[in-house]
């Protein structure tokens, strides 16, 4: 776990605070993929060479390069948006944890023991269930629910409200899974600062609103938030029996 640590922290540092722009916006350019993974073998040796062996150094070096082929092929191949920007995230982590696990004392019996954990666990299905449904799943029961009312309002006020597109349906997903946290969480009142934030940000259309968008936003809101309440609360209760 501590080498796992290291390597992270190395990568976030690396990513985060010593990557400038030009860099990230040349990463089709081997010079600059070449200096960004330079970095990151830097930083990484910089931070686990208390412990530095030659496994250690070639896969420190090895994470290096793989690091520079996702970074050149997310440029090469992806828009620069969320999506890619995610995923490409995620290739980093995993190569991290692959590397953490190889880099181990014992890393067959690791790699075995942490799979079978993972295949195993009730709980980390359980609430993978519960998450994707509420947060993605729950997305189009809302949408079902405010498309009715939506039909209620006004055309001319409705178009003259379009909001950025597919802003609402990202809204909700975080919103929902912020919710469910709060509850798994043991924080409640998370969920009161959500919904007073949500209704601040709202309030000058509200406060104008001649077309009933007030309660279209309240049924829409109101909706998301008690499927994830639900969701909180049956996940709360069916935890407690499983180990």
């Amino acid at each position: 776990m501590l080498l796992f640590l290291k390597l992270y922290l190395a990568h976030l540092i690396a990513d985060f605070l010593l990557q400038p722009n030009w860099i990230a916006r040349n990463k089709k350019k081997i010079p600059s993929l070449a200096l960004h993974s330079l970095v990151h073998f830097v930083v990484t040796l910089a931070l686990v060479n208390f412990d530095l062996t030659k496994r250690l150094l070639l896969g420190l070096i090895l994470l290096a390069i793989l690091h520079a082929i996702s970074d050149y092929l997310k440029a090469k191949f992806t828009g620069d948006n969320w999506l890619a920007f995610t995923l490409d995230q995620l290739v980093h982590l995993i190569l991290i944890i692959v590397a953490s696990i190889w880099l181990s004392a014992k890393a067959g019996e690791n790699a075995k023991t942490i799979i079978g954990i993972l295949q195993n666990s009730t709980k980390l299905y359980l609430y993978l269930c519960v998450y994707v449904a509420t947060t993605f799943g729950g997305g189009y029961f809302v949408q079902k629910i405010s498309q009715y009312f939506m039909r209620e309002i006004d055309e001319t006020l409705a178009a003259a409200k379009p909001g950025l597109p597919k802003a609402g349906k990202y809204i909700g997903w975080l919103e929902r899974s912020l919710v469910l946290t709060f509850i798994l969480a043991g924080y409640p009142d998370g969920i009161g600062l959500l919904l007073a934030a949500k209704a601040l940000v709202r309030y000058p259309e509200i406060k104008d609103d001649k077309g009933h968008f007030a309660e279209y936003f309240l049924v829409g809101t109101l909706t998301s938030v008690t499927l994830a309440l639900i969701a909180g609360f049956v996940l709360l209760k069916f935890r407690m029996y499983i180990h």
